[in-house]
C-alpha cells in the first residue's frame, strides 16, 4: 500500500484492509494469550478456571520468558494484535513485566479481566503504557449477585471502583455479561449501570461446556432463553431490515473471524483456533511459531460442517462456529441439539412470517 493509498483509509477502514490481507495471504495478525488457568474467583460455571493444585495433573503454565519468547515470535510472524486473558490474567505475579515487555514491542493490546483486583496503582501503571482496551466480564449488578455466582465478597463494590478508576484514567473499556440462573434477575441492572458509565456492553446466556481440565458443571446454571415477544421481533426487524445479520456461508471455516489470521495460545503452550476449538491443536515449541501456524491450518482446512447441517432448514440462520460446536457436542462433525434450538429460535426471530406467529 502506498502513502496516499494509506490516507484514503480511516482507522477501521486500515485495521479491516489489514484482516483482509492476512486472510489471503495466511498471516497471523492477531492472537489471545491465555496465560493462566488460574483466577481469583470460583464461577460455578467458568470454562476454563482451574485451582492451582488441579495444575500439576493437566499441564504446565508457560514462563514468563517463554511467553516473551513466545511473542517476539509472533511479531515476527506478523502478529500485531493480542489479547491477554486467563483465567484472570492479574492473578500472575509476573503480568507486569509480560505486559511491559509485549506493549514496548508495539503489539496492540486488549486484556481481557474481571476487574476485580485493579486499584489505584494498577491504573497509574496501566496509563504509563496504556492498551488498546480493557474487557470486563460483569457477573452481576450487586455484591450479593456476584456471590452466589463467583463465590467472592464485595465483587461489584470493587468492579465498580475499577471502572471508575479507568474511565478517569482514560483508558478505554468496554463490558460483557455472563447471564446464569443465579444472576437473570439483574440484568436489567447491569445494563443500567452500563448505561450510566456510558459504556458498551453486551450480554450472552450461552455458558460453555468446561474445556482443558475444568470441570465446572455449566449447564446447571444456564437459562433457557425464551422467545421476544411479537412487539420486540417487529422491532427487531424493522431494525435490521428483515435480515439475518450474519451472512450465510457455504464454507464451514470461512464463518470465523479469526481464521487463516489468528490463533489462540493456551497457558500451558498449544495454539489452536480458538479458546473453544481444542482438536485440532499443535504445541507450540520455541523457535518454530511459522511451521507450528501453518501446521495448525492444515489441519483446520480438513474440518468439515456436520452432516446434519448440510439439510437443516435453520441453515442460514444458525452460527455454526466452529469453536463452540466443538465445546458444545465434544468432538468435531457433530452438534448438540442446544445448537439446534438456538438456531430455531433465531428462526422466527427473523425468517418466520409474523403473521404465522401471531395471527390476526
Amino acid at each position: 500500500m502506498s502513502e496516499c493509498e494509506f490516507w484514503e483509509y480511516g482507522l477501521d477502514e486500515f485495521m479491516q484492509h489489514l484482516k483482509d490481507e492476512a486472510y489471503k495471504n495466511r498471516i497471523p495478525l492477531k492472537g489471545g494469550f491465555e496465560l493462566t488457568p488460574r483466577c481469583n474467583f470460583n464461577c460455578n460455571m467458568c470454562y476454563v478456571h482451574l485451582k492451582p493444585d488441579e495444575i500439576p495433573a493437566v499441564g504446565r503454565e508457560l514462563t514468563t520468558q517463554e511467553w516473551i519468547g513466545l511473542a517476539r515470535e509472533a511479531q515476527q510472524a506478523g502478529t500485531l494484535e493480542l489479547t491477554l486473558t486467563g483465567g484472570e490474567p492479574f492473578v500472575r505475579p509476573d503480568f507486569r513485566e509480560i505486559y511491559e515487555t509485549l506493549h514496548d514491542m508495539g503489539f496492540l493490546i486488549q486484556i481481557f479481566s474481571n476487574g476485580y483486583l485493579i486499584n489505584e496503582d494498577t491504573v497509574a501503571w496501566l496509563k504509563a503504557r496504556p492498551p488498546k482496551s480493557v474487557r470486563f466480564t460483569l457477573y452481576g449488578a450487586s455484591d450479593a449477585g456476584y456471590e452466589k455466582v463467583c463465590g467472592i465478597s464485595g465483587g461489584f463494590t470493587r468492579v465498580k471502583q475499577s471502572v471508575k478508576l479507568l474511565k478517569e484514567a482514560g483508558i478505554p473499556l468496554y463490558l460483557v455479561a455472563t447471564v446464569t440462573k443465579e444472576n437473570v434477575h439483574e440484568i436489567d441492572s447491569m445494563y443500567r449501570f452500563a448505561a450510566e458509565n456510558n459504556l458498551p456492553m453486551i450480554h450472552t446466556t450461552s455458558l460453555i461446556n468446561p474445556v482443558r481440565g475444568a470441570s465446572a458443571k455449566a449447564k446447571e446454571h444456564q437459562i433457557e432463553p425464551a422467545l421476544p415477544p411479537v412487539e420486540e421481533i417487529r422491532r427487531i426487524r424493522e431494525q435490521s431490515g428483515g435480515k439475518f445479520p450474519r451472512k450465510p456461508c457455504t464454507d464451514f471455516m470461512k464463518v470465523c473471524k479469526s481464521y487463516r489470521c489468528g490463533y489462540w495460545i493456551t497457558w500451558d503452550g498449544s495454539m489452536q483456533l480458538c479458546t473453544f476449538l481444542s482438536d485440532p491443536a499443535v504445541p507450540f515449541v520455541p523457535g518454530k511459531f511459522v511451521e507450528r501456524w501453518h501446521t495448525l491450518l492444515e489441519k483446520l482446512e480438513q474440518l468439515r460442517q456436520p452432516e446434519k447441517c448440510s439439510s437443516c432448514i435453520y441453515e442460514q440462520y444458525c452460527e455454526r462456529c466452529p469453536g463452540l460446536l466443538y465445546a458444545e457436542a465434544g468432538e468435531n462433525g457433530k452438534i448438540s441439539d442446544e445448537f439446534c434450538r438456538k438456531a430455531e429460535r433465531t428462526y422466527f426471530v427473523y425468517g418466520k412470517p409474523l403473521d404465522e406467529i401471531a395471527p390476526k
